[in-house]
Protein backbone atom coordinates (compact mmCIF):
# COMPACT_ATOMS: atom_id res chain seq x y z
CA UNK A 1 0.00 0.00 0.00
CA UNK A 2 2.86 2.37 0.77
CA UNK A 3 4.25 1.86 -2.72
CA UNK A 4 0.82 2.39 -4.25
CA UNK A 5 0.36 5.68 -2.41
CA UNK A 6 3.82 6.92 -3.37
CA UNK A 7 3.64 5.59 -6.93
CA UNK A 8 0.21 7.15 -7.45
CA UNK A 9 1.47 10.59 -6.46
CA UNK A 10 4.56 10.21 -8.63
CA UNK A 11 2.56 9.10 -11.66
CA UNK A 12 0.18 12.05 -11.32
CA UNK A 13 3.04 14.57 -11.01
CA UNK A 14 4.89 12.92 -13.90
CA UNK A 15 1.85 12.92 -16.19
CA UNK A 16 0.97 16.52 -15.38
CA UNK A 17 4.60 17.63 -15.82
CA UNK A 18 5.19 15.81 -19.10
CA UNK A 19 1.80 16.83 -20.43
CA UNK A 20 2.48 20.48 -19.61
CA UNK A 21 5.94 20.25 -21.16
CA UNK A 22 4.66 18.74 -24.41
CA UNK A 23 1.77 21.16 -24.73
CA UNK A 24 3.83 24.29 -23.96
CA UNK A 25 6.78 23.22 -26.10
CA UNK A 26 4.58 22.25 -29.05
CA UNK A 27 2.57 25.47 -28.88
CA UNK A 28 5.68 27.63 -28.60
CA UNK A 29 7.45 25.88 -31.47
CA UNK A 30 4.36 26.08 -33.63
CA UNK A 31 3.86 29.79 -32.94
CA UNK A 32 7.55 30.65 -33.41
CA UNK A 33 7.71 28.63 -36.64
CA UNK A 34 4.62 30.41 -37.93
CA UNK A 35 6.11 33.79 -37.10
CA UNK A 36 9.36 32.85 -38.82
CA UNK A 37 7.56 31.80 -41.99
CA UNK A 38 5.53 35.01 -41.90
CA UNK A 39 8.59 37.23 -41.37
CA UNK A 40 11.11 35.60 -43.69
CA UNK A 41 9.33 37.01 -46.73
CA UNK A 42 9.68 40.49 -45.22
CA UNK A 43 13.35 39.81 -44.55
CA UNK A 44 13.78 38.80 -48.18
CA UNK A 45 12.28 42.11 -49.24
CA UNK A 46 14.58 43.85 -46.75
CA UNK A 47 17.58 42.39 -48.55
CA UNK A 48 16.15 43.39 -51.94
CA UNK A 49 15.86 46.98 -50.72
CA UNK A 50 19.38 46.87 -49.29
CA UNK A 51 20.62 45.51 -52.60
CA UNK A 52 18.96 48.32 -54.57
CA UNK A 53 20.28 50.96 -52.18
CA UNK A 54 23.78 49.47 -52.34
CA UNK A 55 23.62 49.34 -56.15
CA UNK A 56 22.41 52.91 -56.32
CA UNK A 57 25.32 54.05 -54.13
CA UNK A 58 27.73 52.13 -56.35
CA UNK A 59 26.28 53.69 -59.50
CA UNK A 60 26.46 57.14 -57.91
CA UNK A 61 30.11 56.62 -56.98
CA UNK A 62 30.94 55.40 -60.49
CA UNK A 63 29.13 58.43 -61.94
CA UNK A 64 31.23 60.81 -59.85
CA UNK A 65 34.43 59.11 -61.02
CA UNK A 66 33.30 59.09 -64.65
CA UNK A 67 33.04 62.89 -64.47
CA UNK A 68 36.59 63.24 -63.11
CA UNK A 69 39.31 64.76 -65.29
CA UNK A 70 41.49 61.62 -65.17
CA UNK A 71 38.72 59.54 -66.78
CA UNK A 72 37.58 62.21 -69.26
CA UNK A 73 41.18 62.82 -70.38
CA UNK A 74 41.32 59.22 -71.62
CA UNK A 75 39.12 60.25 -74.54
CA UNK A 76 41.21 63.33 -75.45
CA UNK A 77 44.42 61.35 -75.85
CA UNK A 78 46.25 61.34 -79.19
CA UNK A 79 46.78 57.83 -80.46
CA UNK A 80 45.87 54.40 -79.16
CA UNK A 81 48.96 53.93 -76.98
CA UNK A 82 48.42 57.19 -75.15
CA UNK A 83 44.73 56.43 -74.70
CA UNK A 84 45.43 52.96 -73.29
CA UNK A 85 48.04 54.38 -70.93
CA UNK A 86 45.68 57.05 -69.66
CA UNK A 87 42.84 54.49 -69.34
CA UNK A 88 44.99 52.14 -67.25
CA UNK A 89 46.10 54.96 -64.94
CA UNK A 90 42.50 56.18 -64.59
CA UNK A 91 41.28 52.67 -63.75
CA UNK A 92 43.95 52.31 -61.09
CA UNK A 93 43.02 55.67 -59.64
CA UNK A 94 39.32 54.76 -59.51
CA UNK A 95 40.15 51.44 -57.85
CA UNK A 96 42.07 53.22 -55.09
CA UNK A 97 39.23 55.70 -54.69
CA UNK A 98 36.73 52.90 -54.02
CA UNK A 99 39.06 51.27 -51.50
CA UNK A 100 38.69 54.29 -49.21
CA UNK A 101 36.00 53.36 -46.62
CA UNK A 102 34.83 56.97 -46.51
CA UNK A 103 33.98 56.85 -50.21
CA UNK A 104 33.34 53.33 -51.35
CA UNK A 105 33.00 49.87 -49.83
CA UNK A 106 36.41 49.91 -48.23
CA UNK A 107 37.66 47.04 -50.39
CA UNK A 108 39.25 46.68 -53.79
CA UNK A 109 36.79 46.22 -56.70
CA UNK A 110 37.09 43.03 -58.69
CA UNK A 111 37.23 45.05 -61.90
CA UNK A 112 37.50 48.69 -62.99
CA UNK A 113 37.33 49.13 -66.78
CA UNK A 114 37.31 52.14 -69.10
CA UNK A 115 35.18 51.40 -72.18
CA UNK A 116 34.80 53.28 -75.47
CA UNK A 117 31.52 54.29 -77.11
CA UNK A 118 31.35 51.00 -79.03
CA UNK A 119 31.43 48.94 -75.86
CA UNK A 120 35.00 47.70 -76.16
CA UNK A 121 37.49 47.74 -73.29
CA UNK A 122 40.26 50.30 -73.59
CA UNK A 123 41.99 49.20 -70.38
CA UNK A 124 41.22 47.78 -66.94
CA UNK A 125 42.96 47.94 -63.60
CA UNK A 126 45.73 45.55 -62.46
CA UNK A 127 46.73 44.67 -66.05
CA UNK A 128 46.77 47.20 -68.93
CA UNK A 129 46.69 44.48 -71.58
CA UNK A 130 44.08 42.18 -70.11
CA UNK A 131 40.67 42.38 -71.78
CA UNK A 132 41.91 45.03 -74.25
CA UNK A 133 39.46 45.37 -77.10
CA UNK A 134 36.91 42.87 -75.71
CA UNK A 135 33.34 43.76 -76.71
CA UNK A 136 31.01 43.92 -73.71
CA UNK A 137 27.74 45.21 -75.14
CA UNK A 138 26.20 41.74 -75.44
CA UNK A 139 27.80 40.38 -72.28
CA UNK A 140 26.76 43.23 -69.98
CA UNK A 141 23.25 44.47 -70.85
CA UNK A 142 23.54 47.28 -68.33
CA UNK A 143 26.41 48.74 -70.36
CA UNK A 144 24.27 48.96 -73.48
CA UNK A 145 21.58 50.92 -71.63
CA UNK A 146 24.14 53.33 -70.18
CA UNK A 147 25.72 54.06 -73.55
CA UNK A 148 22.27 54.52 -75.09
CA UNK A 149 20.69 56.66 -72.35
CA UNK A 150 23.68 58.24 -70.64
CA UNK A 151 22.48 57.68 -67.05
CA UNK A 152 24.47 55.82 -64.39
CA UNK A 153 23.01 52.41 -63.61
CA UNK A 154 23.79 49.26 -61.65
CA UNK A 155 23.20 45.60 -62.45
CA UNK A 156 24.59 42.06 -62.32
CA UNK A 157 27.28 40.70 -64.59
CA UNK A 158 28.77 37.24 -64.88
CA UNK A 159 32.45 37.51 -65.84
CA UNK A 160 34.88 34.59 -65.98
CA UNK A 161 32.78 32.49 -63.57
CA UNK A 162 32.47 35.48 -61.26
CA UNK A 163 29.12 36.96 -60.30
CA UNK A 164 29.54 40.72 -60.02
CA UNK A 165 27.47 43.62 -58.88
CA UNK A 166 28.45 46.36 -61.27
CA UNK A 167 27.96 50.09 -61.49
CA UNK A 168 28.28 51.73 -64.92
CA UNK A 169 28.30 55.46 -65.76
CA UNK A 170 28.67 57.30 -69.07
CA UNK A 171 31.76 59.42 -69.76
CA UNK A 172 30.87 62.66 -71.52
CA UNK A 173 32.96 65.15 -73.45
CA UNK A 174 32.88 68.92 -73.04
CA UNK A 175 29.82 69.19 -75.26
CA UNK A 176 27.90 66.58 -73.17
CA UNK A 177 28.08 63.80 -75.68
CA UNK A 178 28.64 60.20 -74.53
CA UNK A 179 32.15 59.12 -75.58
CA UNK A 180 32.53 56.04 -73.39
CA UNK A 181 31.77 54.47 -70.02
CA UNK A 182 33.34 53.60 -66.71
CA UNK A 183 32.51 50.17 -65.20
CA UNK A 184 33.21 49.11 -61.59
CA UNK A 185 32.30 45.62 -60.40
CA UNK A 186 32.37 43.88 -57.01
CA UNK A 187 32.37 40.14 -56.56
CA UNK A 188 29.34 38.77 -54.74
CA UNK A 189 31.69 36.80 -52.52
CA UNK A 190 31.15 34.87 -49.31
CA UNK A 191 32.28 37.97 -47.46
CA UNK A 192 29.61 40.10 -49.12
CA UNK A 193 26.99 37.44 -48.34
CA UNK A 194 28.05 37.41 -44.70
CA UNK A 195 27.92 41.20 -44.54
CA UNK A 196 24.37 41.28 -45.87
CA UNK A 197 23.35 38.34 -43.68
CA UNK A 198 24.24 40.33 -40.58
CA UNK A 199 21.93 43.08 -41.80
CA UNK A 200 18.85 40.89 -42.30
CA UNK A 201 19.52 38.50 -39.39
CA UNK A 202 19.44 35.36 -41.57
CA UNK A 203 21.87 33.49 -43.77
CA UNK A 204 22.14 34.63 -47.38
CA UNK A 205 23.17 32.72 -50.49
CA UNK A 206 23.64 33.81 -54.11
CA UNK A 207 22.72 31.17 -56.67
CA UNK A 208 23.13 30.73 -60.41
CA UNK A 209 21.25 28.48 -62.79
CA UNK A 210 23.17 25.36 -61.81
CA UNK A 211 24.99 26.04 -58.55
CA UNK A 212 25.32 28.06 -55.39
CA UNK A 213 27.78 30.84 -56.05
CA UNK A 214 28.45 32.19 -52.55
CA UNK A 215 27.02 31.81 -49.08
CA UNK A 216 27.16 33.00 -45.49
CA UNK A 217 26.42 29.48 -44.21
CA UNK A 218 28.75 26.70 -43.14
CA UNK A 219 30.11 24.42 -45.85
CA UNK A 220 27.98 21.40 -44.86
CA UNK A 221 24.79 23.48 -45.02
CA UNK A 222 25.82 24.89 -48.40
CA UNK A 223 26.49 21.42 -49.79
CA UNK A 224 23.17 20.11 -48.49
CA UNK A 225 21.32 23.09 -49.95
CA UNK A 226 23.11 22.61 -53.27
CA UNK A 227 21.40 19.24 -53.56
CA UNK A 228 18.05 20.49 -52.26
CA UNK A 229 17.68 23.55 -54.51
CA UNK A 230 18.22 21.70 -57.77
CA UNK A 231 16.32 18.51 -56.95
CA UNK A 232 12.62 17.90 -56.30
CA UNK A 233 10.65 19.30 -54.64
CA UNK A 234 12.53 22.64 -54.54
CA UNK A 235 13.93 22.62 -58.08
CA UNK A 236 10.78 24.07 -59.68
CA UNK A 237 10.78 26.94 -57.22
CA UNK A 238 14.46 27.61 -57.88
CA UNK A 239 13.94 27.75 -61.64
CA UNK A 240 10.92 30.00 -61.22
CA UNK A 241 12.89 32.34 -58.94
CA UNK A 242 15.72 32.57 -61.46
CA UNK A 243 13.12 33.71 -63.98
CA UNK A 244 11.81 36.42 -61.68
CA UNK A 245 9.07 34.73 -59.61
CA UNK A 246 9.89 34.52 -55.90
CA UNK A 247 8.91 31.40 -53.97
CA UNK A 248 6.72 31.02 -50.93
CA UNK A 249 8.57 30.08 -47.71
CA UNK A 250 9.81 26.49 -47.97
CA UNK A 251 11.34 24.11 -45.46
CA UNK A 252 14.21 21.66 -45.84
CA UNK A 253 16.37 19.49 -43.64
CA UNK A 254 20.00 20.51 -44.11
CA UNK A 255 22.89 18.89 -42.25
CA UNK A 256 20.45 17.45 -39.74
CA UNK A 257 18.66 20.73 -38.94
CA UNK A 258 15.39 22.21 -40.12
CA UNK A 259 15.63 25.39 -42.22
CA UNK A 260 13.10 27.80 -43.67
CA UNK A 261 13.99 29.68 -46.83
CA UNK A 262 12.78 31.98 -49.60
CA UNK A 263 14.27 32.12 -53.10
CA UNK A 264 13.97 35.23 -55.27
CA UNK A 265 15.68 36.76 -58.31
CA UNK A 266 18.39 39.37 -57.79
CA UNK A 267 17.01 42.82 -58.59
CA UNK A 268 18.44 44.44 -61.74
CA UNK A 269 19.92 41.14 -62.95
CA UNK A 270 18.67 41.39 -66.54
CA UNK A 271 20.43 39.00 -68.86
CA UNK A 272 21.86 36.95 -65.98
CA UNK A 273 20.20 34.01 -64.26
CA UNK A 274 21.02 34.96 -60.67
CA UNK A 275 18.97 34.70 -57.52
CA UNK A 276 19.40 34.85 -53.80
CA UNK A 277 18.18 32.67 -50.94
CA UNK A 278 17.32 33.98 -47.49
CA UNK A 279 17.78 31.00 -45.16
CA UNK A 280 16.82 30.77 -41.50
CA UNK A 281 17.75 28.03 -39.05
CA UNK A 282 14.40 27.06 -37.59
CA UNK A 283 16.03 25.58 -34.49
CA UNK A 284 17.71 28.88 -33.61
CA UNK A 285 14.60 30.93 -34.19
CA UNK A 286 12.45 28.55 -32.14
CA UNK A 287 15.01 28.26 -29.33
CA UNK A 288 12.66 30.19 -27.08
CA UNK A 289 10.61 27.00 -26.91
CA UNK A 290 13.50 25.65 -24.86
CA UNK A 291 12.11 27.51 -21.86
CA UNK A 292 9.65 24.63 -21.69
CA UNK A 293 12.57 22.53 -20.45
CA UNK A 294 12.17 24.36 -17.16
CA UNK A 295 8.93 22.43 -16.77
CA UNK A 296 10.94 19.20 -16.85
CA UNK A 297 13.19 20.45 -14.06
CA UNK A 298 10.19 21.57 -12.04
CA UNK A 299 8.60 18.18 -12.68
CA UNK A 300 11.73 16.49 -11.37
CA UNK A 301 11.60 18.63 -8.23
CA UNK A 302 7.90 17.83 -7.95
CA UNK A 303 8.64 14.10 -8.21
CA UNK A 304 11.23 14.34 -5.44
CA UNK A 305 8.88 16.37 -3.25
CA UNK A 306 5.95 14.03 -3.94
CA UNK A 307 8.11 10.99 -3.15
CA UNK A 308 9.25 12.43 0.20
CA UNK A 309 5.80 13.69 1.15
CA UNK A 310 4.16 10.46 0.00
CA UNK A 311 6.62 8.40 2.04
CA UNK A 312 5.88 10.44 5.19
CA UNK A 313 2.10 10.35 4.70
CA UNK A 314 2.12 6.66 3.80
CA UNK A 315 4.03 5.81 6.96
CA UNK A 316 1.79 7.99 9.14
CA UNK A 317 -1.24 6.31 7.65
CA UNK A 318 -0.10 2.73 7.22
CA UNK A 319 1.76 2.21 10.51
CA UNK A 320 -1.40 2.74 12.62
CA UNK A 321 -3.47 0.67 10.19
CA UNK A 322 -0.98 -2.19 10.37
CA UNK A 323 -0.97 -1.95 14.17
CA UNK A 324 -4.77 -2.03 14.18
CA UNK A 325 -4.70 -5.04 11.89
CA UNK A 326 -2.31 -6.87 14.24
CA UNK A 327 -4.46 -6.01 17.27
CA UNK A 328 -7.67 -7.16 15.59
CA UNK A 329 -5.97 -10.38 14.53
CA UNK A 330 -4.94 -10.93 18.17
CA UNK A 331 -8.55 -10.47 19.26
CA UNK A 332 -9.69 -12.93 16.60
CA UNK A 333 -7.13 -15.42 17.89
CA UNK A 334 -8.61 -15.23 21.41
CA UNK A 335 -6.76 -12.30 23.00
CA UNK A 336 -9.86 -10.77 24.56
CA UNK A 337 -7.72 -8.36 26.59
CA UNK A 338 -6.28 -6.63 23.52
CA UNK A 339 -7.68 -3.23 22.54
CA UNK A 340 -6.71 -0.88 19.73
CA UNK A 341 -4.59 2.00 20.94
CA UNK A 342 -4.14 4.52 18.10
CA UNK A 343 -3.26 8.13 18.86
CA UNK A 344 -3.49 9.61 15.38
CA UNK A 345 -6.49 11.95 15.01
CA UNK A 346 -7.30 10.48 11.62
CA UNK A 347 -7.73 6.92 12.91
CA UNK A 348 -8.38 7.48 16.61
CA UNK A 349 -12.13 7.62 16.13
CA UNK A 350 -12.09 4.41 14.10
CA UNK A 351 -10.03 2.62 16.76
CA UNK A 352 -12.46 3.77 19.45
CA UNK A 353 -15.44 2.40 17.51
CA UNK A 354 -13.65 -0.90 16.86
CA UNK A 355 -12.94 -1.18 20.57
CA UNK A 356 -16.64 -0.62 21.23
CA UNK A 357 -17.45 -3.37 18.76
CA UNK A 358 -15.00 -5.76 20.45
CA UNK A 359 -16.54 -5.00 23.83
CA UNK A 360 -19.99 -5.63 22.41
CA UNK A 361 -19.04 -8.98 20.91
CA UNK A 362 -17.19 -10.10 24.02
CA UNK A 363 -19.91 -8.82 26.34
CA UNK A 364 -17.52 -6.60 28.28
CA UNK A 365 -18.82 -3.27 29.51
CA UNK A 366 -16.81 -0.23 28.54
CA UNK A 367 -15.05 2.08 30.94
CA UNK A 368 -14.99 5.83 31.12
CA UNK A 369 -11.87 7.99 31.55
CA UNK A 370 -11.87 7.36 35.33
CA UNK A 371 -12.02 3.55 34.97
CA UNK A 372 -15.70 3.23 35.84
CA UNK A 373 -17.74 0.60 34.03
CA UNK A 374 -20.37 2.04 31.73
CA UNK A 375 -23.40 0.06 30.66
CA UNK A 376 -25.12 0.39 27.38
CA UNK A 377 -27.87 2.37 29.05
CA UNK A 378 -25.40 5.03 30.11
CA UNK A 379 -25.29 4.15 33.86
CA UNK A 380 -22.06 3.15 35.57
CA UNK A 381 -20.75 1.45 38.65
CA UNK A 382 -17.44 0.19 39.98
CA UNK A 383 -17.11 -2.58 42.56
CA UNK A 384 -14.02 -2.97 44.68
CA UNK A 385 -13.45 -5.68 47.35
CA UNK A 386 -10.49 -5.44 49.67
CA UNK A 387 -10.77 -9.09 50.59
CA UNK A 388 -12.92 -11.98 49.49
CA UNK A 389 -15.05 -11.47 52.52
CA UNK A 390 -15.55 -7.66 52.27
CA UNK A 391 -16.73 -5.35 49.45
CA UNK A 392 -17.36 -1.62 49.04
CA UNK A 393 -19.53 -0.09 46.37
CA UNK A 394 -19.89 3.54 45.13
CA UNK A 395 -22.04 5.11 42.45
CA UNK A 396 -22.87 8.52 40.96
CA UNK A 397 -26.03 8.62 43.07
CA UNK A 398 -24.39 7.58 46.32
CA UNK A 399 -20.66 8.32 46.60
CA UNK A 400 -20.56 6.60 49.98
CA UNK A 401 -19.34 3.02 50.56
CA UNK A 402 -21.39 -0.14 51.32
CA UNK A 403 -20.71 -3.82 51.58
CA UNK A 404 -21.38 -5.92 48.44
CA UNK A 405 -22.28 -9.53 49.33
CA UNK A 406 -22.66 -10.41 45.65
CA UNK A 407 -19.04 -9.43 45.00
CA UNK A 408 -17.91 -11.57 47.95
CA UNK A 409 -19.91 -14.46 46.57
CA UNK A 410 -18.29 -14.12 43.13
CA UNK A 411 -14.81 -14.09 44.63
CA UNK A 412 -15.55 -17.23 46.66
CA UNK A 413 -16.70 -19.39 43.71
CA UNK A 414 -13.95 -21.79 42.48
CA UNK A 415 -12.65 -20.83 39.05
CA UNK A 416 -14.01 -23.85 37.15
CA UNK A 417 -17.50 -23.50 38.62
CA UNK A 418 -17.39 -19.71 38.10
CA UNK A 419 -16.76 -19.91 34.33
CA UNK A 420 -19.37 -22.67 33.87
CA UNK A 421 -21.98 -20.72 35.86
CA UNK A 422 -21.13 -17.44 34.04
CA UNK A 423 -21.57 -19.15 30.68
CA UNK A 424 -24.90 -20.68 31.67
CA UNK A 425 -26.20 -17.39 33.05
CA UNK A 426 -25.04 -15.49 29.93
CA UNK A 427 -26.64 -17.98 27.52
CA UNK A 428 -29.84 -18.03 29.56
CA UNK A 429 -30.01 -14.23 29.56
CA UNK A 430 -29.41 -14.11 25.81
CA UNK A 431 -32.12 -16.69 25.21
CA UNK A 432 -34.49 -14.80 27.45
CA UNK A 433 -33.80 -11.70 25.35
CA UNK A 434 -34.73 -13.70 22.25
CA UNK A 435 -31.21 -13.86 20.80
CA UNK A 436 -29.58 -16.78 18.97
CA UNK A 437 -26.85 -18.40 21.12
CA UNK A 438 -25.78 -21.10 18.68
CA UNK A 439 -22.71 -19.05 17.74
CA UNK A 440 -21.45 -18.76 21.35
CA UNK A 441 -19.34 -21.87 22.07
CA UNK A 442 -18.43 -22.25 25.73
CA UNK A 443 -14.70 -22.76 25.10
CA UNK A 444 -14.38 -19.61 23.05
CA UNK A 445 -16.52 -17.68 25.54
CA UNK A 446 -14.26 -18.68 28.44
CA UNK A 447 -11.10 -17.74 26.49
CA UNK A 448 -12.39 -14.25 25.86
CA UNK A 449 -13.55 -13.77 29.44
CA UNK A 450 -10.10 -14.80 30.71
CA UNK A 451 -8.43 -12.39 28.30
CA UNK A 452 -10.64 -9.50 29.36
CA UNK A 453 -10.11 -10.32 33.03
CA UNK A 454 -6.33 -10.32 32.59
CA UNK A 455 -6.51 -6.97 30.84
CA UNK A 456 -8.58 -5.39 33.61
CA UNK A 457 -6.42 -6.90 36.38
CA UNK A 458 -3.32 -5.36 34.81
CA UNK A 459 -5.03 -2.06 34.25
CA UNK A 460 -6.41 -1.72 37.79
CA UNK A 461 -3.71 -3.57 39.68
CA UNK A 462 -6.35 -5.97 41.05
CA UNK A 463 -5.97 -9.45 42.44
CA UNK A 464 -9.00 -10.74 40.60
CA UNK A 465 -11.64 -9.63 38.11
CA UNK A 466 -14.86 -11.51 37.73
CA UNK A 467 -17.99 -10.82 35.73
CA UNK A 468 -21.68 -11.05 36.35
CA UNK A 469 -24.49 -11.06 33.84
CA UNK A 470 -26.65 -7.96 33.74
CA UNK A 471 -29.68 -7.38 31.56
CA UNK A 472 -30.80 -3.83 30.84
CA UNK A 473 -33.90 -3.73 28.77
CA UNK A 474 -33.26 -6.18 25.93
CA UNK A 475 -29.44 -5.89 26.06
CA UNK A 476 -27.32 -8.42 27.91
CA UNK A 477 -23.97 -7.19 29.28
CA UNK A 478 -21.15 -8.70 31.32
CA UNK A 479 -20.40 -6.38 34.23
CA UNK A 480 -16.80 -6.57 35.53
CA UNK A 481 -16.20 -6.77 39.29
CA UNK A 482 -12.70 -5.63 40.28
CA UNK A 483 -11.45 -7.35 43.48
CA UNK A 484 -8.34 -5.98 45.34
Amino acid sequence: MRLKLIAGNLVIVLLVGLGSYLVVRTQLRSELSRRLEDSIGDDSELFARSWRADGARLAEGVGSRAASNSVRNVFTALGEAQQRGRAFEAAQEVSKWFQDPARGRGERPHIVAVIDETGRVIARDTDRNRMFGEPLLNRAPVLRRVLQRGAARYGVWELDDKLLQVGVAAVRNDRGGVVGALLVGYDLSNGFAQQEARLIGHDLLFVLGDRIYSTSTAVDVRDALQDALYLPPLDNGTMAALQGKPTQPWTATLAGDEYVGVTAALPMARGVQAAYVVLADQGKHTALAGVANMILWLTLLGLIGAAIYGYIIANNLMDPIEQMEDDILAVINGRGDVRLEVETPELGGLAYRVNQLINLFTGVAEEDEEGRAVTSSGGWESVSISSPGFATRSSSADPGQTDDPEAEALAAIPEGQYYAKLYRDYVAAKQAAGEDVSNIPEERFVERIKGNAAHLMKKHGAQMVRFRVETIGSQVNLKPVVIH
